[in-house]
């Protein structure tokens, strides 16, 4: 009798174990069958999912040259971000600055912070942007059916076309109507662009926006190159425009991608002088 029992527990278990990693493992709603093959193509061209979510933590040097500076602001944009794939927490160093951006898990900090976006906006802003094609694997995402796209000023070849929208806020500074519109490359399977748009409303009050507003965006983006770290293909240099094939607002290069260092914690120690960024901000 007790052999049965030990059985029956053991099955249960079991079963127990099975329901919860499968329902554990995050996954995204895809419109169709269509969007799910033309999704996971591009997740593998990329590298694959797997090897992704094994990196104990995701670094890279996010530099930006913003083409509408003021006269007497640095027109670069320049930080070394590291992100615990497990943990999320983040630091950033904005070594041209001087300065430091971080999330402990719980408190959102920073040191020296002169520019008008908020901490909280900018804690996931480029992780997004260079790690788009496997957060598309996230739970709560949505991706639409697949749409033919002819990029202007590119001889005509056509791209597919994929919404990409969030069931709820995605993160801290994301908010639940951020969206990204993708363009994937049919012959690569490459991501090849995308559209974008931000509705974290302290961000949107330090870019000048009225308060009804929602959303700002959508910009467009083009990668003009792409890097091979580890098997895994990042955006290696993208620009941003207004407009599909309009004037170029800010140029971007992604530089030193690491996906075998750890998080160094001693780097989420508030230092003296740190600022709190408001809850509000989130």
């Amino acid at each position: 009798m007790k052999a049965i029992i030990y059985l029956r527990t053991g099955f249960l278990l079991a079963v127990f174990s099975a329901t919860y990693s499968a329902t554990s493992l995050a996954a995204p709603d895809y419109a169709n069958d269509q969007t799910k093959q033309v999704i996971e193509a591009m997740v593998t061209a990329h590298g694959g999912l797997e090897k992704w979510r094994a990196a104990p933590a995701i670094s890279f040097d996010a530099i930006m040259h913003n083409n509408y500076h003021g006269k007497n602001e640095l027109a670069w944009w320049v930080a070394r971000e590291t992100f615990d794939q497990q943990t999320k927490q983040v630091h950033q160093d904005w070594y041209m600055n001087d300065a430091e951006i971080a999330f402990d898990g719980t408190t959102v900090w920073s040191r020296n912070w002169q520019k008008a976006n908020p901490p909280t906006a900018m804690l996931y802003f480029f992780y997004y942007f260079v790690n788009l094609p496997w957060l598309t694997q996230e739970d709560g995402v949505v991706l639409s059916a697949v749409n033919e796209f002819a990029w202007p000023g590119h001889g005509g070849k056509t791209y597919h076309e994929v919404k990409m929208t969030f069931k709820t806020k995605p993160t801290i500074g994301k908010s639940d109507l951020d969206y990204f519109v993708l363009y994937i490359d049919p012959a690569t399977h490459l991501l090849a662009g995308y559209q974008y748009a931000v509705g974290n409303k302290a961000l949107l009050k330090s870019l000048g926006q009225p308060p009804e507003r929602e959303l700002f965006g959508p910009l467009w983006r083009l990668i003009t190159k792409h890097q091979t770290v580890d098997g895994l293909v990042f955006p290696a240099a993208f620009r941003t425009m207004p407009e599909a094939d309009e004037r170029i607002v800010g140029n971007h290069i992604i530089t030193h991608v690491d996906v075998r260092t750890p998080l160094d914690p001693s780097k989420l120690i508030q230092p003296a002088g740190a600022k709190v960024d408001p809850e509000a901000n989130r």
